[in-house]
């Protein structure tokens, strides 16, 4: 891994030094191969800079950005927002922005635009992202645009039912027809129409981050599995399926239900839906059971207390599916829709668990335990 490393961090030793003008947000690469016209390179430049200026503050009017095109893409840049902060260092500008290289599309006045975004810890580059644009000219100035239209430009597309999906390769059919028929039985669960979804099919995480304009991103999960704009009904999976069930129900939390809410009673909504990581129900709860079985001795109050996972299945979220199907055979789900109403802290999930369950600190174990006993 290191030797893979050691290029792409070379990438940013030399560009600290190299800037586009003296009073500029971003370096410049000694790689980068810029525009030959010099009136065309210049109005790029400076129209970068006032792109990165702006680019925090996607809801105001930006001469660089296209407002109109934004709002019905409220995820558009959101990856950069702020992308220069460390936590760690406690600065708000450790990562500099460098740009990267310019390449020429085919579409007149069009080139995607390579950003990186890199400090220095001590005498060490760390890379936080790597991250595309697309820059239209506009004559006086250049207009920035997500890179997700020209990624996905090539896909095929296909309606189904109320699902639109884009997709690179092929669509299994009867996968995409059992996600419009669940999109409809969810949209049942919350009392309203089912939601008209444009579906991102993507092959896997990977081709999920490079559709939203990332090609590396130090602090982002390659397992990252989705994402989703509610206001405009974007749909992303990285999943390679066009069945996804489980962040189909964050999807309509989002979209219908109001704040506070729970997120890991919500997590168990989802998990009691369809599972987690690829695993189903049944089977994360067989999981749960046997780690119960095999830890007789352990309390299960601090096992759900400290989030602790099996692999890649979540105890917590688990317990949390099997209260709620307790609730949803007993009394349909727009009671359980109820019972995620709380805070979004540990304060919050114990007070649902104490108000709709009975369940405290000191009877959690016991009780837990007979439900898994009796559970199907």
């Amino acid at each position: 891994m290191k030797s893979l490393l050691w290029p792409l961090c070379l990438l940013f030793v030399l560009p600290l030094a190299t800037t586009a003008q003296s009073s500029s947000r971003y370096t410049i690469s000694p790689l980068a191969r810029l525009p030959a016209d010099s009136l065309l390179k210049t109005r790029l430049l400076v129209s970068l800079d006032g792109f990165l200026k702006d680019k925090d503050h996607p809801g105001q009017p930006s001469v660089y950005m296209d407002t109109a095109y934004l709002r019905g893409d409220r995820m558009g840049f959101e990856e950069i927002v702020k992308v220069e902060n460390s936590a760690q260092s406690r600065d708000t500008n450790f990562y500099k922005a460098q740009l990267q290289n310019v390449i020429k599309l085919r579409a007149e006045g069009e080139y995607l635009v390579k950003l990186g975004f890199v400090g220095m810890a001590g005498d060490q580059p760390v890379v936080r992202m790597i991250y595309n644009v697309i820059a239209r000219d506009r004559q006086d100035r250049f207009v920035f645009y997500p890179v997700r239209d020209y990624v996905v430009k090539d896909w095929k597309q296909q309606q189904v039912g109320n699902i639109h999906y884009l997709y690179p390769y092929t669509l299994d059919m009867n996968a995409a027809r059992r996600f419009d028929r669940f999109n409809t039985e969810v949209a049942g669960w919350f009392g309203v129409k089912p939601v008209k979804l444009h579906y991102y099919h993507c092959s896997d995480a990977l081709e999920l981050l490079r559709v939203k304009g990332v090609d590396y991103n130090a602090t982002t999960s390659h397992l990252q599995r989705g994402d989703a704009d509610t206001e405009n009904n974007i749909f992303m999976s990285g999943v390679g399926s066009p069945w996804y069930g489980h962040d189909l129900i964050h999807f309509y939390c989002d979209k219908f239900l109001s704040q506070p809410r729970n997120r890991a009673m919500e997590e168990g909504l989802a998990y009691y839906a369809d599972g987690g990581w690829g695993e189903s129900y049944a089977t994360c709860l067989g999981v749960l059971k046997k780690y119960a079985a095999d830890h007789s001795a352990e309390d299960l109050y601090q096992v759900f207390k400290n989030n602790v996972s099996v692999g890649d299945i979540n105890l917590k979220y688990t317990i949390n599916a099997l209260l709620l199907e307790e609730v949803i055979r007993r009394h349909g789900v727009p009671k359980a829709l109820k019972m995620l109403m709380a805070g979004n802290n540990d304060a919050g999930l114990e007070q649902l668990l104490r108000m709709h369950f009975g369940l405290t600190p000191a009877n959690f174990n016991e009780n837990i335990r007979k439900r898994l006993t009796a559970s199907r």
